[in-house]
């Protein structure tokens, strides 16, 4: 009982505990992206940025959008906004039938009475 009283008052529990809870109800929310394509939106923006005369607070937003980090998160965003989690395969040769040939293939285990091989 002891065991578990202090497990149940770690600090680390408590804000674990905590954001779980918020992460189900995210989850139950069920939010919809406002935009798709966020990368090429920041890309416009550099473009814009880059063309005309700016302020000190332009050339500040430029450099923060020209981030790698930056960037990498807009990536990311974009692709869960898309929900593309697959891997995109390559397609699959016309002859692929032609080329494959069905081979039997066996698994063998090798034991040895109590000695490593």
């Amino acid at each position: 009982m002891g065991f578990l009283r202090d497990v149940f008052s770690e600090k680390s529990l408590n804000y674990l505990m905590k954001i779980h809870e918020k992460l189900r109800h995210y989850e139950r929310q069920s939010p919809t992206p406002v935009l798709h394509s966020a990368a090429g939106l920041v890309e416009d923006v550099i473009e814009e940025l880059q063309t005309a005369p700016v302020n000190n607070e332009e050339k500040e937003l430029l450099q923060l959008l020209s981030t790698p980090h930056l960037r990498a998160m807009l990536v990311v965003h974009d692709t869960v906004a898309q929900k593309n989690f697959d891997p995109v395969l390559p397609p699959l040769p016309d002859n692929f039938d032609d080329d494959f040939d069905e081979e039997s293939v066996k698994i063998v285990r090798l034991v040895k009475n109590k000695e490593p091989l």
